[in-house]
């Protein structure tokens, strides 16, 4: 009887405390740790799109124009190796007014670079508009570096799990016996969006493209199982 009343408070326990899982003479816990990291590289998608009435026409506009953005990352120091095409196409713009005729064509060319001075990100995006490009798809921040933070956001992960253990033991009134088994798994995801702002196409008076890179969390969550004993 007293082992079944036992078991009741331990389970009314776990429910408020979000654990996972009971077992006889046992309890799992989940616990859960993060720590922030500074972002060190920016992924930047940009590109260059134009309509005109003949197909290579616009396909012509749009390989000098993005030539020169390509160039203009390159004198900033962005290497060949960080650059790729992300996307490439021409297609027909209809007109139904009457009937459905073509009535010119969209050619665009998207590429895809990473840099590492993130402080500067916003400059090189700048240099990219200035040289021809009208399009930013997207700027993504990450840590390439996150090991130490894995470990600490571990080793945070345990002692939650440990300090929630205890405390369903001590409110069921038993003790809190060892480890029977540990699983863990970890996780580096992103820390908010990423934010930026640009000019008007055609403003090169005013500010540049402003950009605040968001910090990373590195996250680890660990299930514990414990044995539970009589209190002495």
């Amino acid at each position: 009887m007293k082992m079944k009343k036992i078991a009741a408070v331990v389970l009314a326990a776990l429910m408020m405390l979000g654990a996972t899982a009971l077992a006889q003479g046992s309890i799992t816990v989940q616990g859960y740790g993060s720590v922030r990291v500074d972002s060190n590289r920016a992924s930047i998608n940009l590109g260059v799109r134009e309509i005109a009435d003949e197909v290579m026409t616009a396909q012509t506009r749009v390989n000098e124009k993005i030539n020169a953005v390509v160039d203009a990352l390159k004198a900033m120091g962005v290497t060949e190796d960080e650059i790729s095409t992300n996307g490439i196409g021409i297609y027909p713009n209809y007109n139904y007014d009457e009937g459905e005729t073509i009535s010119g064509y969209t050619a665009y060319n998207n590429i895809y670079f990473t840099v590492t001075d993130v402080n500067n990100t916003g400059a090189y995006i700048d240099a990219a508009f200035e040289a021809g490009a009208n399009s930013l798809d997207y700027v993504e921040f990450s840590a390439t570096d996150t090991e130490a933070a894995a470990a600490k956001a571990l080793t945070l992960a345990v002692a939650s799990a440990k300090d929630k253990a205890q405390v369903v033991a001590d409110a069921a009134g038993v003790k809190l016996g060892g480890i029977l088994e540990i699983r863990d798994s970890a996780d580096t995801g992103y820390d908010g969006q990423s934010l930026f702002a640009r000019n008007a196409e055609g403003d090169k008076g005013g500010a540049g493209t402003s950009v605040m890179a968001s910090k990373q969390t590195v996250s680890a969550i660990v299930s514990i199982t414990f044995a539970l004993e009589d209190a002495d």
